[in-house]
């Protein structure tokens, strides 16, 4: 279930996705030096993070989500505290014109045309999953356009915007709308109800502030195409105060004798003691008569020149206007708690409610036939009344409400013991709300929290229709399986006995709103509805893509193992090896374990006796990140996780041995590392593949300190790489050896790509042409290093000449989208390669046999020969110069798994203890590389 909170205090993690104004990027630097102001920014963040938990805490309230502060420090300006979310709207434009397409295959992928120029790039990533778990929705319509009423839009939170053709149908998939910008948080949409083939969509959850909006998006011929509007942002005011409307709560088209006027409510966000602020001044109601400029609606204002912050627009039968409101990032604002209406189109408005707190979340509810009835929900007057529900009969003048008994209106009474009989949103009316009329009765009223209610008279009496599991009495309750945290309910406008619910697990409908009193009356409908926010992923290294086996930690949605057949839609089987928030995952190779996470030090292996055990003590389980790193040394089964919070001023690191042992008997120590300033914490912890008697370990940290740890599994030494790359080290990567180090570093205005050859001694920088956006990951293929790739906020980015001193990068991303990856993960034995992404699920693709390189070989135009080859065993080596050679092979993870001195040329060896797979094997005189061939063990 969900964890989040607007806070009372004025700290909102919408602003975690603030822009700023565009500078060069800063590269790294000689030495230890780190940026102290961004340590600063850092502190001050975490500060008020904690400020906001104890408020959460004294007003029983669920804590702020913990990853969206991580993720903000891992991508902020160092020199700013602040994001550079303008630079996504900008890279778009440049992509839409042809900039950063790839015109060259890369030999990385799915055999993309074999490295051949001049190619169309295409299907290069295969989604693989989950096939049926959705993610969060809070915008929903069924198509206007539709004879039938089955086609239905959503939009997923950090999923982009969706259809699908046939809601009716269990087994109908969702399509995603590739022309649509796919890093979209989509809040809200509507049609024009004079032109249905306009549809307007508003971006930006202020709810959480877990992402930031961009405005509207519109199409004027059914969802064809797309056009961005309405998100000026231009620099800031003053002090800090940054322009622009992001974040759009609701969308309402009215028509006015045939004129379409289009409300559209913003609201604006506040960061922390950092005091930055995001579209503050422009909060308000907003008002187009041509569907593309809008005004600010000066009737509707709580000061001179700003407008309330808008939760809820609503239309009466009678085309009056209703707004209601929510709190503003000013802490001393009279915004929340309030309902206004107009009936002159918005030239006046009158407040006709005011629940009597400021900070309240308001949603309002107009009957479709009854101009004069509504109905409104909302946060309660004080922390002794969590929620409340009001009614009108006349037209706003006079309303009956759940704080005053014998009112005649009532709250739903949760089934599950776990929630307040009077807090059906158990703490959570700032995240999950929702409140819907029967367009046919508007005495059937349906309102969702945690769990979804409906009442048949008007709000006197309530019954639950769905819950969220089966704990404790709900099994016992003969009612449907929802996913918890209810966000919105749609009815068809075709057939108004059928709905559409979003929440937390996507989307769910309900056929017939008649009856809903049975385990089948609601129904899932996430076919294809891949929005699943993944942290982390891992591939088992003794499974194969024909028979797959991996695992990935997600966001509200448990640790899943997508295994087994490649389905007919490409997709893997998904079932849940872990509940609750999933994080870092973990294989060994040999198939006797793997690990799932929760948050923080919350790791869980799981044996090949079916039993599972916590890696950390009671004690230990709190400390370390919220997604907390993990690294697995899989030659002498030893776990390193991240072992202190970011307030620490130590490096440590937990270390627990004997993973494999059967029955399991765990090893738990600690290990420090280095002493560091506050604002310094461990971000990526990399087990080195070459040294196998012992754990040797590259450790990078939040502010671009880089260690080198090894004997890490015994009396460990640790070195400082004396180099520091002024941010967060995302990703650490190896090449061949471990002279060949890649580190990357995810803030904006910071140089994202370094590369070392020597070891870590020196460094230079792998950016080239790469835009200003930031980076996750780094990924080298095993058979060619100037091949690379990287994960971004923007999807897959990758260059063929990563060698060169000025890489030239380019977009490869078909087949996955403009979505953020978080990770990747690679299985040399089929040389398979998993996308970890957020947002998107799971992709994965294939690195393809390369011709021979002979960059640096002289193998005398390729007369040396390796045959058989394919091999099951011997293999001899034709040597064109006929003298001796030792012969090195590594396998496609770059490690070196066999040497052999002084072969002669055609003389038989034996490779039959390698296992099944592709290695390279070179050939060396004198320590000069003569050749290098790819062989195949069969």
């Amino acid at each position: 279930m969900n964890v989040k909170l607007i806070f009372g205090i004025g700290f909102t993690m919408a602003s975690l996705y603030l822009n700023a104004q565009e500078v060069p990027k800063n590269t790294g630097s000689k030495g230890s030096k780190i940026n102290k102001k961004y340590l600063k920014h850092i502190q001050d963040i975490t500060n008020a993070y904690q400020k906001n938990v104890q408020f959460a805490k004294e007003h029983n309230q669920k804590p702020p989500d913990e990853y969206y502060l991580q993720d903000f420090i891992a991508t902020m300006d160092p020199e700013t505290g602040t994001v550079h979310n303008k630079n996504y709207i900008d890279l778009e434009k440049k992509v839409e014109n042809g900039k950063f397409r790839a015109t060259k295959g890369l030999k990385i992928f799915n055999g993309a045309n074999s490295g051949q120029a001049n190619k169309n790039i295409t299907n290069l990533w295969v989604e693989r999953g989950p096939y049926d778990t959705g993610g969060r929705v809070r915008g929903i319509m069924f198509d206007p356009n539709d004879p039938t009423g089955k086609k239905v839009w959503a939009g997923g939170i950090s999923g982009g915007l969706w259809y699908n053709n046939d809601i009716t149908s269990a087994s109908s998939e969702w399509t995603l709308v590739d022309a649509f910008w796919s890093n979209t948080t989509v809040s809200c949409i509507t049609s024009d109800p004079n032109n249905p083939q306009i549809f307007y969509v508003g971006t930006g959850e202020v709810e959480t502030g877990d992402f930031s909006g961009l405005g509207i998006w519109k199409t004027t011929n059914g969802g064809a195409t797309w056009q961005h509007i309405f998100n000026t942002e231009s620099g800031y005011a003053s002090n800090g105060v940054k322009k622009g409307n992001y974040n759009i709560p609701a969308i309402k088209v009215v028509n006015n004798n045939g004129v379409s006027e289009v409300y559209a409510g913003v609201a604006g966000t506040y960061f922390g003691d950092a005091a930055t602020f995001v579209g503050l001044n422009e909060a308000g109601l907003y008002k187009s008569t041509d569907g593309t400029n809008f005004t600010l609606v000066n009737s509707l204002l709580t000061t001179a020149t700003r407008g309330y912050d808008i939760q809820d627009i609503e239309v009466g039968a009678d085309h009056s206007i209703w707004v209601a409101t929510r709190r503003s990032s000013f802490s001393n604002s009279t915004s929340g708690g309030r309902i206004f209406k107009s009936t002159d189109h918005g030239a006046t408005f009158n407040n006709v409610y005011n629940v009597g707190n400021n900070n309240a979340r308001v949603m309002v509810e107009v009957s479709s036939t009854n101009p004069l009835k509504a109905y409104a929900l909302m946060q309660g007057a004080t922390s002794s009344e969590p929620i409340r529900i009001a009614k009108t009969t006349d037209g706003g003048t006079t309303w009956i409400s759940t704080d005053t008994a014998g009112s005649g209106i009532t709250l739903p009474n949760p089934v599950d013991t776990g929630q307040p009989d009077n807090d059906f949103t158990r703490g959570q009316a700032f995240y999950d709300l929702v409140l819907e009329t029967d367009p046919a009765n508007d005495d059937h009223v349906y309102v969702g929290g945690i769990d979804s209610y409906k009442s048949t008279d008007g709000g006197a009496t309530w019954t639950q229709y769905t819950k969220w599991s089966n704990n404790n009495v709900l099994g016992s309750t003969n009612i449907s399986i929802v996913h918890a945290d209810q966000h919105a309910l749609v009815f068809n406008p075709k057939n108004p006995d059928q709905f559409v619910m979003g929440n937390d697990g996507g989307i769910f409908f309900a056929p017939d709103k008649n009856n809903l009193a049975s385990t089948t009356a609601v129904g899932m409908r996430n076919k294809r509805f891949n929005v699943t926010q993944f942290y982390h992923g891992t591939l088992n290294p003794s499974a194969s893509s024909a028979n797959e086996n991996m695992i990935l930690g997600a966001q509200d949605n448990g640790t899943k193992r997508l295994s087994g057949a490649i389905l007919a839609n490409n997709f893997y089987n998904s079932s849940e090896v872990y509940g609750g928030d999933g994080a870092y995952t973990a294989f060994d190779d040999q198939n006797k374990y793997h690990i799932a996470s929760y948050v923080n030090n919350y790791h869980i292996i799981f044996n090949s006796q079916g039993s599972y055990y916590l890696l950390a003590t009671a004690a230990q389980r709190d400390a370390g990140q919220f997604i907390n790193p993990l690294a697995v040394d899989r030659n002498l089964d030893i776990a390193y996780t991240n072992a202190n919070a970011s307030s620490s001023t130590s490096i440590v690191l937990n270390r627990i041995s004997g993973l494999a042992s059967l029955p399991l008997s765990l090893v738990r120590s600690q290990i420090t590392i280095a002493t560091v300033a506050a604002g310094e914490f461990v971000t990526d912890i990399f087990v080195s593949p070459y040294t196998t008697a012992s754990s040797t370990l590259f450790i990078g940290l939040s502010s671009g300190k880089l260690y080198k740890v090894t004997n890490a599994n015994a009396t460990h030494s640790t070195s400082t790489i004396n180099y520091n790359f002024g941010g967060y080290i995302s990703d650490i990567k190896l090449g061949a050896s471990e002279n060949e180090i890649m580190v990357t570093v995810s803030n904006f205005n910071k140089t994202s790509v370094f590369y070392s050859t020597d070891g870590g001694t020196t460094w230079v920088s792998k950016e080239g042409n790469l835009p200003d956006i930031p980076v996750k990951a780094i990924f080298m293929n095993p058979l060619d290093n100037n091949e690379v790739i990287l994960g971004t906020y923007y999807g897959v980015w990758g260059t063929s000449d990563f060698q060169a001193s000025s890489p030239t990068w380019a977009l490869y991303s078909d087949g996955l989208g403009k979505f953020k990856v978080n990770h990747f993960d690679y299985r040399p034995s089929d040389k398979t390669i998993l996308a970890v992404t957020y947002g998107r699920g799971a992709f994965t693709t294939k690195v393809t046999n390369p011709a021979l390189s002979t960059s640096n070989v002289q193998n005398n135009l390729m007369k040396n020969q390796v045959y058989p080859n394919p091999t099951r065993g011997p293999i001899h080596v034709k040597l064109e110069n006929g003298k001796t050679a030792d012969i090195e092979i590594y396998d496609a993870s770059g490690r070196l798994v066999m040497t052999k001195k002084n072969i002669k040329s055609d003389e038989e060896f034996n490779i039959e203890i390698l296992g099944k797979g592709d290695y390279v094997l070179k050939a060396l005189q004198n320590g000069t590389m003569i050749h290098t061939a790819v062989i195949v063990k069969k």
